[in-house]
């Protein structure tokens, strides 16, 4: 089965979005795909089914495969169950659905979510970030995707992991007529601890920022109808990333 083609939407104002992104090193950018791979790829992760559940939270650190919504393993149900956030902790905590993509985690038929990893990675997507940004240091992203189910989040972090060489952080959503209300909302805070920006998972949209930068997904609520369908990752470079900048070390703090 031959992967669909996913292509950047050719209306983009490339000048408008270089200049947006840098006031404040973040940008948000709605039609990022064509309509036609964008419907592509949410109609590959919403049927999905070789989601794991990824926890790291309360003390517990696990990976688990599904079997829908369940551990594939009955045994291993209570794991989930269990699985919860000490909010007392000041450690990055973590409870959600992924599925690795790129060549080295292939491991079915190939789809449209395969297909972005491919996309962000060739010359067309790679060039875009690179004059958005103004980096040339850009040269590879990995990818994941993602589902959030009620319950689930990812609480505050920067993003920094030795040797990885990030540069930018990246959420493609493909989540349908998403509300506020519903949680899951990618949030930036500020040096004072107060949220500084937010975007809500807005169908076919970017999220780009750069590296580090504190933020966190905020959890999903019990009463969301639906679940919250992302690719997410990393931009990188091959080079070692340097010392952060002022600006940087703010955003981070």
């Amino acid at each position: 089965m031959s992967r669909p083609l996913i292509a950047l939407n050719p209306g983009l104002d490339r000048p408008a979005l270089k200049a947006a992104f840098a006031e404040t090193r973040r940008i948000h950018v709605p039609a990022i795909l064509t309509a036609a791979a964008a419907e592509a790829v949410a109609e590959a992760l919403e049927a999905e089914t070789r989601w794991k559940t990824t926890v790291a939270a309360g003390g517990a650190f696990f990976e688990l495969p599904l079997d829908g919504t369940r551990a594939a393993d009955p045994q291993k149900q209570a794991w989930l169950d269990e699985a919860a956030v000490d909010g007392a902790s000041p450690l990055t905590q973590y409870i959600f659905d992924n599925r690795r993509l790129g060549p080295e985690h292939e491991d079915g038929p190939q789809d449209a979510a395969d297909a972005v990893h491919a996309f962000l990675n060739s010359p067309p997507f790679l060039d875009f970030v690179r004059a958005l940004t103004g980096d040339d240091r850009v040269d590879l992203a990995d990818a994941q995707a993602s589902r959030y189910r009620p319950g689930h989040v990812l609480t505050a972090h920067n993003d920094v992991s030795a040797g990885k060489n990030r540069l930018y952080g990246y959420v493609l959503n493909f989540s349908r007529d998403w509300r506020a209300d519903w949680g899951g909302n990618l949030l930036f805070y500020g040096p004072d601890g107060h949220v500084e920006h937010g975007w809500v998972p807005a169908f076919n949209a970017l999220n780009l920022f750069s590296v580090p930068t504190r933020h966190a997904v905020t959890q999903v609520a019990s009463f969301a109808p639906r679940f919250r369908y992302s690719i997410v990752g990393w931009i990188r470079s091959n080079q070692t990333v340097g010392p952060q900048t002022r600006e940087e070390a703010r955003r981070a703090y």
